[in-house]
């Protein structure tokens, strides 16, 4: 893909999504960029799949684009929807705007269970460029703004706050497991690990807290 697309895509999401939007992305696609790398390196000389980085690059800024306008229900259709009529005006072959597009539409795609599908594409790598930001500390932070933010009038105790963290745990257990490729699961272990041993050590004082 050309690398005028590519430079021209950046400016299109920075437009639409504004610079808290874009900063967002734009660690997405430097996720993306180091995951690519690393899998690049670990594959094996016979393997068939080649990572299309420029694609996947494209589809990292683009893969919220739909968000700000239409919010996050279904967005992975609307915002494939959006990429496709970009990358087509200005006149990106089919191959690559289907690439851009499939990974879009499979970058929520948790990992299977059994572990048996194995094949790296694109949207699995994308899905796990988006999750790793959220394996930290931070989004622990986030959790409970967003709590705060629906219930403003509800008195917050000791046993309220061990069970809003007890669900974020849970989640955060069940983020890291749905990751798909190795190296993310080695980028994200050590925060990972951090934050449930934080998580754990808050749950376990809160019995006596008073409320705040």
């Amino acid at each position: 893909m050309d690398t005028g697309i590519v430079q021209a895509v950046a400016r299109y999401a920075e437009e639409v999504m504004g610079s808290e939007g874009f900063r967002y992305v734009s660690v997405v696609v430097a996720n993306c960029k180091m995951l690519a790398l690393e899998l690049e390196v670990q594959q094996d000389e016979g393997s068939s799949f080649t990572i299309d980085t420029d694609a996947l690059t494209v589809a990292g800024y683009l893969h919220d684009i739909s968000t700000i306008a239409h919010g996050f229900q279904n967005h992975q259709e609307k915002s494939a929807e959006m990429a496709v009529e970009f990358l087509r005006e200005r006149d990106v072959s089919d191959e690559d705007v289907q690439k851009v597009e499939q990974a879009i539409l499979t970058h929520l795609t948790v990992a299977s269970p059994d572990g048996e599908d194995t094949q790296i594409t694109e949207g699995k790598i994308l899905y796990d460029a988006d999750k790793l930001g959220r394996l930290s500390g931070l989004a622990v932070v986030t959790s409970l703004i967003e709590f705060g933010a629906r219930y403003p009038n509800r008195a917050v105790t000791g046993d309220v706050l061990a069970a809003i963290l007890r669900h974020v745990e849970e989640r955060f257990i069940e983020l890291y497991q749905s990751l798909h490729t190795p190296p993310a699961q080695e980028m994200a272990r050590t925060k990972f690990s951090n934050t449930l041993a934080f998580l754990d050590g808050v749950i376990e004082h809160l019995s006596d807290a008073t409320p705040v």
